[in-house]
């Protein structure tokens, strides 16, 4: 008649059915109905007498038959609720077609519907009692943020809500072995608290057993299991699956150690985290003890909410730890020498490193290389340590607190070094950082010893559950102390962030390679460019110099001071951004002031600066006309004077106006020689502009007309060239620089200062989209932009990095503000060509600010 039952002892206890254990317990009924007809297929031995009838007139009946159509369909309702899972639905105070008040619940599961029925609770009043006490202790809990308070807290609060004479909160431990971490007790019961239980104590279908069901009852530890029967009454019951079920009977073994424990009922209460049983409630009690169900549903949403609390204090402490070593981290990487290997720059750093994570010493295998710092082993136990981690741990962190056990004790594993965390920070090569801890020994508390006794019985020798609890004391040797999840997830960090590190030094490395043969293919062509027009240009000069040279004196002097303000005016605009007027007009006219003749080339006019090619054909032509005028004009004689103006008109257009005075009498000449060709042609050939060149008897005057295209406004200078430097040089010690420029050339160059300057990476841009998506990507640490980029302006780049709050300066060749929008002119601005002094200074200051 009766399910075929294991005969249990604890040789085979870790393999007992605990799920199909063919018996309830004695303070319910169970009904087992199919789920297609709704036939009680199986029940209770009690169920007759529970219901007030024969056994043979419940099984084979339907639910309603035995319930009332009203209560059947609510509890049918009730399943439905549930959403066709193994959840279990209630309904409280239902009354039976006896007239018994009863709680019920029900579940499915493998095809089978489980209906459970106790003696009612006494009323809805305890129900919403019940509710009302799980609302206080869920706002309660709720004020905790760290494992160890919710742990407290949790013991009071069950305590309070269920009554136990002891509760505690039991944490599983990676050995599988728990730990009671909170406690609370009646006074004058012995503590738990500290104490560790063996793994044994909970076989693993038992943890299975508490993931499925988080509420486990033992009303009486001594109680008599109801045994169950088929529909005929005959044969052997087929395994019926009670995971769900509250009122399945329990291990005989389990009774025996609580009653050992002097526990005489007991109520289990599963913490969940993330799927996995974290730890549990355990309720115990020294007299039996019946929870009533609303209670019981009650504790069960406490416990969903209270492991929800747990997973993210768990998850809050291991984001503050891998936080503050990401800032940690910042902070030491920071200080890596972008000019060196990655390899050399992160041994310097590894006592550095080591302090990331409590820890008696660390090592660095890189390259095949091993490097220590603090306790550690020496080189002659790095290889199979490495070896070892490449087999076992491969791409994943791995530790252990034994190292002893998996290596031996050879070369003094199990005391100077006993743990090892490791954590690898290349893909292929098999490099690690590795942390060590040495032997911490000390005594573990058991609550009892760990072992099962053998005791005589009736039937012969067999074991039994250890008969004491009293605290047993165990030394432990050759380990350290376990590594944290905090731990563990600081190691993530610096693994995710020493790989993008070795990462980025690695591509920058192989940029740099690429950027130089570039910058290199790139400067021969632009400088065979620049030669052969140099070279043309100076043909030019000296064949159309000797043509209208009279003596080789004449054309020595003559060639000399053209090539010198060619050569002038190609230093000056260097870079190919041009020049002042002013320093073309000073540099000239500086010739021909000295002495008491300081004042005789008076210059005047605004500041205006002239692009690349206006600024070479104005530096020709301003020295063809200085050097006329000192052979023929006002400033070959002492009394002399020469007013140079200039100016700007409605169409943007620059105008120098050229007045020579108090010289010999000026008569037009018969002849046009090459320098006078030169002044009346080059600048409406070469720029489209125009020159009026009068031979006035009183002196020569002229108007030169460049067009506006060629010309731009100059902003007040605020370079610092002649200031000391109070800086760093290496200002940008481990930024991420973005630089947008244009020109490739000059991106070239200020990028070579940016790392001079320290910046980890720079990352250029020609144009305003590929800067826009780079700093999405990834955002800079500070950027320098060129204000003008072909045309369009940078100001769409320099909104997004103020959206961002990402430090900037402007890099410009404009001499004035006025080309830089209103919303922009607190950003300080270097001017080109840029100097490794004030880009120092500014970027500084821009840093600084932001912090």
């Amino acid at each position: 008649m009766s399910q075929r039952i294991l005969k249990v002892d604890l040789t085979n206890c870790d393999r007992e059915p605990i799920h199909t254990p063919g018996s309830i317990q004695p303070h319910g009924v169970l009904l087992v109905c199919d789920v297609n007809d709704n036939l009680i297929t199986a029940a209770s031995a009690n169920a007759a007498a529970f219901l007030g009838g024969q056994r043979n007139h419940v099984v084979g009946l339907t639910l309603a038959d035995i319930l009332g159509g009203d209560v059947a369909h609510n509890l049918r309702n009730a399943i439905a609720r549930a959403g066709g899972s193994h959840l279990a639905g209630a309904e409280l105070g239902v009354q039976l077609q006896s007239g018994q008040v009863v709680d019920a619940s029900i579940h499915r599961h493998n095809d089978r519907i489980f209906v459970e029925l106790e003696p009612t609770s006494q009323s809805r009043g305890e129900a919403k009692s019940a509710l009302d006490l799980t609302q206080a202790l869920v706002r309660r809990i709720s004020k905790e943020t760290e494992v160890e308070a919710l742990a407290a807290s949790g013991a009071k609060l069950v305590r309070a809500l269920l009554g136990y004479d002891r509760v505690m909160v039991y944490r599983f431990l990676h050995n599988g072995a728990g730990k009671v971490i909170a406690e609370a007790k009646r006074h004058d019961l012995h503590s738990f608290m500290g104490q560790y239980f063996p793994a044994s104590d909970i076989p693993d279908q038992a943890r299975r057993l508490y993931l499925l069901n988080w509420i486990r009852l033992i009303a009486d530890v001594s109680y008599e299991p109801v045994t169950m029967a088929p529909a005929d009454g005959h044969g052997t019951l087929p395994d019926i699956d009670m995971s769900h079920a509250h009122l399945r009977s329990v291990s005989p073994i389990h009774c025996e150690y609580l009653r050992n424990m002097g526990v005489a009922a007991s109520l289990s209460i599963s913490i969940v985290v993330e799927g996995k049983l974290w730890g549990l409630i355990a309720c115990h009690h020294n007299t039996p003890k019946l929870v009533p169900l609303p209670m019981r549903v009650s504790a069960e949403l406490f416990a969903q909410y209270y492991s929800l609390q747990i997973a993210i204090a768990e998850r809050r402490a291991e984001y503050l730890a891998s936080a503050k070593a990401r800032r940690r981290l910042d902070d030491i990487i920071t200080s890596l020498d972008p000019a060196e290997p990655v390899d050399t720059g992160l041994v310097e750093l590894l006592p550095a490193l080591a302090e990331l994570i409590a820890c008696d010493g660390a090592a660095l295998w890189l390259g095949d290389v091993w490097h220590t710092t603090g306790v550690a082993p020496g080189r002659e136990a790095a290889a199979e340590i490495t070896a070892f981690l490449k087999e076992h741990a491969q791409d994943a962190i791995w530790s252990t607190e034994d190292l002893r056990t998996l290596l031996g004790s050879g070369k003094g594993y199990g005391e100077r070094v006993a743990g090892l965390l490791a954590i690898p920070i290349s893909g292929q090569s098999g490099d690690f950082l590795i942390y060590f801890r040495s032997e911490e020994a000390h005594k573990i508390e058991w609550a009892g010893e760990p072992v099962k006794q053998v005791v005589e019985g009736p039937q012969g020798p067999r074991l039994t559950p250890r008969g004491s609890f009293e605290t047993w004391r165990e030394d432990v040797r050759w380990r350290s102390t376990p590594w944290t999840d905090p731990e563990f997830a600081v190691a993530e960090a610096t693994r995710t962030y020493l790989r993008d590190v070795i990462l980025r030094f690695k591509e920058a490395t192989a940029d740099e390679r690429s950027r130089a043969d570039r910058r290199r293919r790139l400067l021969n062509d632009e400088l065979n460019h620049r030669v052969k027009n140099i070279i043309a240009l100076v043909k030019s000069l000296a064949l159309q110099t000797g043509s209208s040279s009279s003596t080789v004196d004449d054309y020595s002097r003559a060639l000399e001071g053209r090539l010198s303000a060619l050569a002038f005016a190609h230093d000056q605009s260097l870079g190919g951004e041009g020049g002042t007027l002013a320093t073309l007009v000073d540099a000239e006219a500086s010739l021909h002031r000295f002495g008491a003749t300081n004042e005789r080339v008076v210059t005047s006019g605004p500041p205006i600066g002239l692009d690349d090619r206006a600024f070479g054909v104005m530096a020709l032509l301003l020295h063809e006309m200085m050097t006329n005028a000192a052979k023929y004009g006002s400033l070959s004689v002492p009394e002399g004077t020469l007013h140079i103006s200039w100016t700007r008109d409605q169409d943007g257009h620059c105008v120098i106006d050229w007045i020579e005075s108090g010289g010999p009498a000026v008569t037009t000449p018969e002849k046009t020689g090459f320098g006078s060709t030169l002044i009346d042609n080059t600048i409406a050939y070469d720029l489209g502009g125009k020159a009026d060149l009068q031979y006035a008897p009183g002196g020569v005057r002229a108007r030169f007309s460049i067009p506006a295209i060629h010309v731009r406004e100059v902003a007040p200078s605020t370079r610092a060239a002649d200031r000391p430097l109070p800086l760093q040089r290496r200002v940008l010690a481990g930024k991420d620089v973005v630089l947008v420029e244009d020109q490739a050339l000059i991106a070239m160059d200020i990028e070579d200062v940016l790392r001079k300057l320290g910046a980890l990476s720079v990352r250029a841009f020609p144009n305003i989209a590929d800067a826009l998506a780079g700093i999405v990507a990834s955002e800079p640490h500070c950027a320098v932009l060129d204000l003008n980029l072909a045309g369009e302006t940078s100001a769409e780049i320099a909104d997004a990095l103020l959206a961002r709050s990402v430090p900037f300066i402007f890099a410009t060749g404009y001499r004035d503000a006025v080309m830089i929008p209103e919303r922009f002119r607190h950003i300080p601005v270097v001017r080109k060509p840029l100097s490794e002094r004030e880009l120092a200074e500014q970027l500084a200051a821009v840093l600084m600010l932001s912090r």
